[in-house]
């Protein structure tokens, strides 16, 4: 989709998810300060790769941190341009940067993120619904899985992912509202903590890997698990011969 001017793809907004080590938080944040990226979020969360794979790396932990950030499309493009470069994501292990569409934002976001934003809400909205509508059938190569799960079961679940093919994940901690509820109106207990985890796959390995994570970690599974997927726009970080 070409930029243009008026009412352009370039100021309509993408959530951009970066995920570095912990370490490296600092650096981070001065980049999106720099950018003028004010609307953001920083998480703590574990990686899952092996020692051997941190070891190879040049990795000193698993520890994550994992930053979600609302900007206009120029601006998340940029703003994932500076970070690959200063914290060197070309170099395997340094960490992975993508942009995912959004179909909806609040006017307070809108407005937080700029006047011109704000001024075309209405024109935003229904261009955001026609992009989540075609989402899946454009160039995106990359697919976000997104496994909820109960706290304790993300050893089982990755173990199922890497035989589906996938070479990590991250895992945030998280809990669960409205258990309560479920248990008097559903007649069932929900365990409140729970961990959500992130993987990166391609869009032709994306249904083998849900379906194996489903398998063990599924609704129907102690886990409790609830899986989904969403299409990655834009993806660095990663090197793509390894889904070859």
């Amino acid at each position: 989709m070409t930029p243009t001017d008026n009412g352009s793809p370039r100021i309509f907004p993408k959530l951009l998810v970066v995920i570095t080590d912990r370490g490296e938080r600092r650096r981070l944040e001065d980049i999106l300060r720099e950018k003028g990226a004010h609307f953001h979020y920083m998480l703590n969360a574990v990686g899952t790769a092996s020692s051997e794979i941190l070891k190879t790396f040049g990795l000193s932990g698993s520890e994550k941190t994992v930053c979600v950030c609302v900007a206009p499309a120029v601006k998340a493009r940029h703003i994932m341009t500076s970070v690959v470069e200063r914290l060197e994501f070309t170099r395997p292990g340094n960490g992975i940067a993508f942009y995912l569409p959004i179909s909806g934002l609040s006017a307070v976001v809108t407005a937080a993120l700029g006047d011109e934003l704000a001024q075309l809400k209405e024109r935003m909205d229904v261009r955001m619904e026609k992009e989540q509508e075609t989402a899946g059938g454009g160039e995106a190569r990359f697919e976000l899985v997104l496994a909820l799960i109960n706290q304790g079961f993300s050893d089982v679940l990755m173990a199922a992912a890497r035989t589906a093919g996938a070479r990590g994940g991250t895992i945030v901690h998280a809990l669960r509202s409205g258990a309560e509820d479920a248990k008097r109106f559903l007649g069932i207990s929900l365990q409140e903590e729970k961990e959500l985890v992130a993987i990166i796959t391609t869009r032709t390995h994306k249904k083998e890997l849900m379906r194996a994570l489903s398998h063990v970690c599924g609704a129907n599974t102690d886990a409790q698990g609830i899986m989904l997927s969403l299409p990655v726009e834009g993806c660095e970080g990663i090197r793509f011969e390894e889904y070859a």
